[in-house]
């Protein structure tokens, strides 16, 4: 075969690779990692620089080529073997954001590590070269198949030692787009940006005292608290509509951006429930009165929430009250923890209460056991909420 053709093959297997490196750089830190860099960025910078996901990617993607070029240089590989001189930078770009995240701080010990394994794959392979019969194939694609191969490991790698946790970036991703709500120009991008940090973390089970505050203002903000509170994770009770003020220090990730949301500050040493408590009675913002039933609910006063929000006596206005409200005006009775008038009656949702009040007195299984059972159906009611955070004790039936 001649050489010259040899080396076209080998070109294009290095074009096409450095094509795939360059665009998954970009999905890496302009969509998976953008906030993560963001919040490295404004941190060790003391909040004195701004992050544009855009250019870090072009900077970050031109030095680890210069990588690449070096380790090619001293390796000699190509061809088939060319993917793995792309290795290391696929482990650097993993390892730039391998920060811990309530720290920012890099933890070093596996950058020794993707050092070593580096040089002990890169040394391999050069053996491998030396012993192999060169590659005087023509096919293109049989020539490929060994490098994308190669690459996807190390796309899998990368991702492997990068910070992955999911959590953090909702809890980020819901900081992102605060801060859009607070700047918007126009009503609509407002809107749009609340409903974004509302739905943040919609289908994950775990949650962050922070994204929850977020997220719990953003439903309130959106007029949805009452319909979809219980429909997301919340471990805090009324300390889950607040953030403390040390959150994290950097100014778009931390309280400043959340208080900006909220639309209010809390006094010095005020906690969460007395700080909601006071935008109620000072009717300090348009749902100041929905997030005050949102604390009483998250703190199980059943006899509070009735008295600041009495059941209606027809059944048109309780089919259009939010649905958590219409739970537990039902809870109450069940409860005997409040008043509710003789002619309150939901017969929408009274059949489903009945049912697992009754799975919940019945069953032989430990009571957590039982509540695991009930997860899948009521879930994400604030009767399943009321039972595994407050003990539910019904009141006797009459006789």
């Amino acid at each position: 075969m001649p050489s010259d053709l040899q080396h076209q093959r080998n070109h294009t297997v290095s074009v096409i690779l450095t094509v795939v490196f360059l665009a998954f750089t970009a999905l890496y830190y302009v969509l998976f990692q953008r906030d993560l860099i963001a919040l490295m960025q404004e941190t060790w910078s003391r909040g004195q620089t701004g992050n544009n996901p855009v250019v870090t990617a072009v900077v970050v993607a031109l030095v680890l080529w210069l990588v690449h070029r070096f380790v090619k240089a001293v390796t000699r590989l190509s061809g088939r073997w060319d993917a793995f001189t792309w290795l290391p930078s696929y482990l650097l770009l993993g390892l730039t954001t391998s920060i811990d995240g309530p720290t920012t701080q890099f933890h070093f010990a596996p950058w020794a590590a993707v050092l070593g394994g580096s040089v002990l794959v890169l040394l391999i392979a050069c053996w491998l070269q030396s012993i192999m019969p060169s590659d005087k194939r023509t096919h293109l694609g049989a020539l490929m198949l060994p490098s994308l191969v190669v690459t996807v490991c190390s796309m899998l790698l990368c991702m492997a030692v990068g910070n992955h946790d999911d959590t953090l970036h909702q809890e980020l991703a819901a900081f992102r787009h605060a801060r859009r709500a607070v700047t918007a120009s126009t009503a609509d991008e407002t809107s749009s940006a609340v409903a974004r940090v509302a739905d943040v973390g919609r289908y994950s089970a775990e949650t962050t005292p922070a994204l929850t505050a977020l997220r719990n203002v953003a439903l309130a903000r959106s007029g949805r608290l009452g319909d979809e509170l219980f429909h997301f994770p919340q471990p805090y009770g009324s300390d889950g509509l607040d953030v403390s003020r040390f959150t994290r220090p950097t100014t778009h990730f931390g309280a400043t951006t959340f208080y900006a949301f909220l639309g209010a500050e809390p006094y010095g040493g005020e906690d969460a429930r007395g700080f909601i408590y006071r935008l109620y009675r000072q009717e300090a913002l348009p749902y100041s009165r929905d997030l005050y039933a949102a604390s009483l609910l998250l703190d199980g006063r059943l006899a509070d929430f009735a008295a600041l929000i009495p059941p209606p006596a027809d059944s048109a206005s309780v089919r259009r009250a939010p649905r958590h409200y219409r739970e537990a005006w039902l809870l109450c009775r069940a409860l005997n923890a409040a008043p509710v008038p003789g002619s309150y009656a939901d017969t929408e949702l009274q059949p489903s209460l009945d049912d697992f009040m009754s799975t919940l007195q019945n069953s032989h299984e430990a009571h957590q056991a039982t509540l695991n059972a009930l997860l899948l159906t009521y879930g994400r009611t604030y009767w399943y909420y009321y039972a595994a955070h407050h003990s539910i004790r019904p009141a006797p039936n009459p006789s």
